[in-house]
């Protein structure tokens, strides 16, 4: 596989020139409108996007939504400007790879590291836009079966967003995964949560019903053991370490995993459907009645 296109996507050619200083490449193509962006996009095999929250007349949402239609690419988002404005929780949700805040643009050289980060891997599930929330509702919390969900992957923040947006926090049902490594777009992220939606963050490594924790390892996710009914949603790249977690899983904890066409379960005795987000969401709520 060649080395991945690197595309800007800013409002003007200086958000251009302070990025490709950065990262050391002064020729990287820049665009400020979103058609010819999009159409270069659909072009490129195997690309990275680099974007800010404004281009000249679309929005990071915007972008993310229309790219992921286009095909599987590795989007970073430079929160440079409207850094309060901007709702981390869907930007992930629609497909964001990472997010910088306003000071951390020296961290961007890393995330195009491509040792590390395997753009043809990327998992994009057609949920990006969705964000309705499942119709089932959840059972009596005296009768109520608990239900801990562990996020594992390269992008398994994505699949964790999506949940967060689209079932209603639960007195009954906790959940898990890595933190983003930049610590404005954790804070941020821990600060839309609160604002949209009603579940709450925290950064210790226990299982808080109601909660999502925000660990910061691998090593601290996979040392929670739940008590209860216990889901893992693989998204993306899993690491050696991931791979070894899920293959030594007692068999009554059911694994899914998303893909290009939705999600599928892996551990069942009988071939699966991929299904669609709102299907997986039903299939948590549905397990707190036991």
């Amino acid at each position: 596989m060649p080395n991945p296109q690197i595309f800007i996507a800013c409002r003007d050619n200086s958000e251009a020139q302070r990025i490709r200083k950065v990262i050391g490449q002064p020729s990287i193509p820049a665009f400020h409108k979103s058609a010819p962006l999009l159409e270069r996009l659909e072009s490129a095999k195997n690309c990275m996007l680099i974007t800010t929250p404004l281009m000249m007349d679309e929005t990071a949402h915007g972008i993310l939504t229309k790219s992921a239609i286009l095909q599987n690419g590795y989007i970073i988002l430079y929160a440079c400007h409207g850094d309060r404005a901007i709702n981390l929780l869907r930007l992930y949700g629609c497909g964001c790879s990472a997010i910088l805040g306003p000071d951390e643009l020296d961290m961007l050289p890393a995330l195009l590291d491509t040792e590390k980060v395997h753009p043809d891997e990327l998992v994009i599930p057609p949920f990006f836009i969705d964000d309705d929330e499942s119709k089932l509702k959840e059972p009596p919390l005296q009768s109520a079966h608990p239900l801990h969900i562990t996020f594992l992957g390269s992008q398994a923040i994505m699949s964790c967003a999506n949940a967060m947006l689209n079932i209603t926090a639960s007195e009954t049902m906790s959940m898990a995964c890595v933190a983003p490594k930049q610590p404005w777009a954790l804070s941020h992220l821990m600060k839309t949560m609160n604002d949209f939606t009603l579940w709450k963050a925290q950064m210790e490594s226990t299982i808080t019903q109601g909660y999502v924790s925000f660990c910061n390892d691998l090593n601290s996710l996979i040392s929670l053991e739940p008590t209860e009914q216990h889901f893992v949603i693989c998204h993306g790249r899993l690491d050696d370490n991931e791979l070894s977690y899920i293959q030594h899983l007692p068999p009554n904890i059911r694994i899914f995993r998303a893909s290009n066409q939705g999600y599928s379960e892996e551990n069942s005795d009988e071939l699966q459907p991929v299904m669609r987000p709102e299907k997986l969401w039903d299939i948590f709520i549905t397990a707190l009645y036991g």
